[in-house]
């Protein structure tokens, strides 16, 4: 019958509907506002089924029915419209044009017609709807469609994965099952092994299969099938090798969802050439990455640069890619997807030269050096933006004899990066194994002996470090590497002052600064004075260390060093307190914590903070002091870190006396505070900036 005498006609559903909740009612509500509504995303995310669920719990809205139109199968454009009409229930007898013969019947019906996999006939498809809308003032469409049909009045709703719980998250299974994936693996999985629940026992593998697979439903159900033969532990062990392993389905499946494979081959075989080339070519990014990356890497051979734009909006626009960030476009792959592409670039023999290509981008960002100026904020965030790529580019050159001298040279570049983002572990590992294969005579071995000793250093690891920094230093004298032998000999001065050695820790020290003048290098004079100045603040030498911490903060203000400058403006606050001087310590210390925000430094931020608690429970402001130092307790647990053991006495003294100053409630109150604080919350409130309520008169009295 035709749409005026039924309900319609939706295909049925074997199995049940999991989640989507927030899809859906995105759905609902754009259909009740436009009449064309397109579900966009890449192969087995999911849309068919998602169209259908939100068609069907939209019967009520359309007194014709809603009505569903499977375009999968095919491939001549000049069958749409009569494939259109079939499934209306409408007879193809009529002599008459078929889209006239179509816009007739439907005329001032009032329906809803899911248009499902338009992607291969987009141009077809969005010729009709928009004839179809114009011409038929009752009808709503929903299409599913890799990317938009461009149609005047288009609303897109673009279908995510299924939510995964994340790497880490207990593995209860009430937990657990809150989340999409989850929720669909175990439904999938007891239709084909009878019984099977979620446990103690298989959670945490389950949870990790739909992490793996990123929340695709179609992996995902093509993974439970394997439950036949495997357990949940099995699986998660095989995922290697993804695609061989979810093969499967019956004969009534369509082809192209057999498989996950034969999902994408088929996406992929939509594409033009150059598509297909862009597709394979940015597979070789981790994460996200932006347009200028993809100009740099993947203009190769036939396609320019100048043509990368328009082929990653192409491939965004046909949900191959998906468009990440909101200030500046990134873009990302899905690793699925980037699985597949990167087996296609691998059956071209071309994956080598764009690893070079990718390698050599990442090494010019590490590069850039900007860790010490105004910039550096913008240079540390460019590195996170892009810490997946920089890792991927580090990996490819160990893989590589001859990239493993280029890989030492952007580790080491990336030596400041490591420090203050909290990747210590991460960068020592990479240096370590680079070390194992560098040549003894590579020009770049000193150095990365002495970052290697730096980064040991950094995680307390005083026994490394001295040993990677004694045969850093050796090696740098052995090649002339003077740059090499003035940061050797810094950082290898502060671990014999660590281990009681002041003498030789203060002559090394001094050795450095020698030398980092004689090379000019400005970055280094400063390290070495806040070196030498640290030594004397810890010997009680206070005039002494203020001197050098002031030397130290006028060749940073010439070389516009602002790393470095309020290091030496916590020095100075240092010896003014030690001196007797809080209020002055309080005046340097906040132009520090203005620095360190600047330059987005949470290790500077937080000795910061510490010692302006120091310097409030000084000035008897209890209430004060006690909110700094919960606030500076969790900036640094916020960075897995702590102050220097000589310091930490100083926090423990201050808390005495500040919870002695005060009545327990509001002892109590005034720590709470600061441990709720953020730490650009508690930046804030230290620097009198804060938006928070202040404190109830009866626990802010002592402060007055």
């Amino acid at each position: 019958m035709g749409p005026g005498g039924t309900a319609g006609r939706l295909r049925g559903e074997l199995t049940e509907f999991v989640g989507r909740r927030a899809e859906l009612a995105l759905i609902r509500q754009e259909l009740g506002s436009a009449r064309l509504v397109t579900l966009t995303g890449p192969g087995g995310i999911g849309k068919t089924r998602l169209a259908i669920e939100a068609a069907s719990g939209a019967r009520r809205a359309f007194r014709d029915g809603v009505w569903m139109a499977e375009l999968g199968v095919l491939q001549d454009p000049a069958l749409l419209v009569p494939e259109v009409a079939r499934s209306l229930g409408l007879s193809d007898r009529s002599a008459r044009w078929a889209m006239a013969a179509l816009a007739d019947h439907l005329g001032d019906r009032c329906l809803l017609l899911v248009i499902d996999q338009c992607e291969h006939l987009a141009d077809a498809c969005a010729v009709m709807t928009d004839a179809l809308l114009r011409g038929c003032p009752g009808l709503h469409i929903m299409a599913t469609s890799r990317h938009v049909l461009g149609v005047a009045g288009e609303i897109t709703v673009p279908v995510p994965p299924m939510t995964t719980p994340a790497d880490g998250l207990p593995a209860a299974p009430a937990e657990l099952e809150r989340y999409e994936a989850v929720r669909l693996f175990r439904d999938r999985a007891a239709a084909v092994l009878p019984g099977f629940t979620l446990d103690a026992g298989n959670g945490a593998a389950v949870a990790a299969v739909c992490r793996r697979l990123d929340g695709i439903p179609l992996a995902i159900e093509l993974a439970a099938v394997r439950l036949r033969s495997l357990s949940p532990a099995q699986l998660l062990s095989r995922l290697d090798s993804r695609f061989p392993l979810l093969s499967g389905g019956g004969p009534a499946d369509q082809p192209h969802h057999r498989t996950l494979q034969a999902t994408l081959e088929w996406s992929y075989e939509l594409l033009t050439d150059a598509e297909q080339a862009m597709w394979r070519r940015v597979s070789v990014f981790a994460g996200s990455f932006d347009l200028e990356a993809a100009e740099a890497i993947c203009a190769v051979g036939r396609v320019t640069a100048g043509e990368i734009a328009d082929l990653v909006d192409a491939l965004v626009a046909k949900s191959i890619l998906l468009r990440a960030g909101r200030d500046e476009a990134r873009y990302q792959l899905l690793d699925t997807i980037g699985e597949f592409g990167l087996r296609k670039l691998r059956g071209k023999g071309n994956e080598r030269r764009l690893r070079r290509r990718h390698r050599r981008w990442y090494a010019a960002l590490a590069a850039r050096q900007e860790a010490f100026g105004p910039g550096r904020a913008e240079w540390i965030a460019a590195l996170d933006a892009d810490h997946e790529n920089l890792r991927a580019a580090l990996e490819f050159c160990l893989s590589e004899p001859q990239e493993i001298a280029a890989g030492a040279e952007m580790a080491c570049d990336l030596w400041r990066y490591w420090e203050t983002h909290g990747h210590l572990t991460e960068g020592r590992r990479l240096l370590a194994a680079m070390l194992d294969q560098l040549d003894q005579d590579a020009p770049v071995r000193p150095r990365a002996l002495w970052v290697a000793g730096f980064l040991a250093l950094l995680q307390a690891d005083i026994l490394s470090a001295r040993a990677l920094l004694e045969t850093g230093l050796k090696a740098a004298e052995d090649a002339g590497d003077v740059r090499s032998v003035a940061y050797a000999s810094s950082q290898l001065g502060y671990v014999k002052y660590y281990l009681g050695e002041v003498d030789q820790g203060l002559a090394l020290a001094e050795k450095s600064l020698v030398l980092a003048r004689q090379s000019a290098d400005q970055a280094g004079v400063a390290l070495a004075l806040t070196q030498i100045g640290y030594i004397d603040l810890s010997a009680g030498n206070l005039r002494a260390a203020a001197h050098q911490f002031g030397e130290c903060a006028r060749v940073c203000q010439a070389s516009g060093n602002v790393w470095y400058h309020g290091t030496a403006q916590w020095g100075l606050a240092m010896a003014a307190w030690l001196l007797g001087d809080p209020d002055g310590a309080e005046v340097l210390l906040c132009d520090s914590l203005r620095s360190m925000r600047l330059i987005d430094d949470p290790i500077g931020a937080a000795y910061d903070l510490d010692t302006l608690a120091w310097t409030a429970a000084s000035q008897h402001k209890p209430a004060r002091a006690l909110t700094l130092l919960a606030a500076a307790g969790a900036a640094w647990a916020a960075i897995s870190a702590a102050p220097q053991p000589a310091l930490r006495e100083y926090h423990s003294a201050a808390l005495a006396a500040a919870r002695e100053a005060l009545p327990d409630s509001a002892s109590a109150a005034a720590y709470a505070r600061g441990a709720a604080m953020s730490p650009a919350e508690a930046i804030a409130f230290a620097l009198g900036e804060s938006s928070r309520p202040a404190l109830r008169p009866a626990d802010a009295h002592a402060d007055a």
